[in-house]
């Protein structure tokens, strides 16, 4: 049979929600679903010009969309968002958690309320999101879950504990949801990327620092380059295709070696 993975009629008659949909990553995302012909996409995201811009986007392509404005660190607006979708269409088959936050520091530098912020976004936020989706994608019998995670959660990096921490909880939600709504059909999966080239990566390191950090980034990376966003989504298409029925807790890198390289 014809692999129809990447095909214009791959996800035909499908859903999408994706949280953090305006940014670099859930953009690029998105994007790569309406080429493969996905039916309607809910972007949830805080930024508002960004969410124009994003839905702005993809009605270029023709796509279907809905744009909500929803604080991730609040219970309530994730309620409100779902319950929106939900009256605007009966089934969502596709959930990917893209949005995060992010906030450096060493651990005994590191303060309490910025901890707790990265936990409610990274976190707290995909559980609830999660488990809101579960609930009606358990009803209809089939559903998939892509959770963008990050590969800080496979070895140390100094300035960056906390938010590996928030990341490896993401790794452990991702085991336990597969195994709890398995029975279900329902398949969830983490994606690890290294740092990708975005616009927030120019704004961690300031833009004349830039391009020392990317040289110095691209030599901790086995194929000698940065990671982009366009490198992510087909690995989240395949996630979220039927060819991937089989696959359930999976935890995977996309790094580019970067894990294997010893300096």
């Amino acid at each position: 049979m014809q692999n129809k993975i990447f095909s214009k009629e791959a996800f035909s008659g499908k859903n999408l929600v994706i949280s953090g949909g305006a940014g670099d990553i859930g953009l690029e995302v998105a994007m790569e679903f309406v080429k493969a012909g996905i039916n309607k996409i809910a972007l949830l995201d805080n930024n508002t010009d960004q969410l124009n811009f994003a839905s702005d986007a993809l009605k270029k392509m023709s796509c279907d969309n809905i744009k909500i404005e929803t604080d991730l660190s609040k219970e309530a607006s994730i309620k409100a968002a779902i319950e929106k979708i939900y009256k605007e269409e009966k089934h969502w088959d596709i959930l990917v958690t893209s949005a995060g936050l992010y906030i450096g520091g060493t651990l005994i530098d590191y303060q309490a309320d910025d901890w707790d912020k990265l936990m409610v976004i990274n976190a707290r936020s995909v559980f609830l999101l999660s488990r809101l989706m579960a609930e009606q994608m358990i009803k209809r019998g089939q559903g998939k879950i892509v959770h963008i995670g990050s590969s800080s959660t496979h070895y140390g990096t100094p300035g960056s504990g906390a938010y590996a921490a928030s990341k490896a909880i993401v790794n452990q939600l991702t085991q336990t949801m597969a195994v709890e709504w398995g029975p279900h059909n329902i398949q969830v999966n983490t994606i690890c990327p290294t740092v990708t080239e975005t616009k927030f990566l120019k704004f961690v390191e300031g833009d004349a620092l830039h391009e020392k950090f990317r040289e110095k980034l691209k030599r901790k990376i086995a194929l000698n380059r940065l990671l982009m966003p366009s490198d992510i989504a087909p690995t989240v298409l395949f996630l979220a295709s039927e060819a991937a029925q089989f696959i359930n807790g999976a935890v995977i890198p996309i790094d580019g070696g970067a894990k294997l390289v010893s300096t």
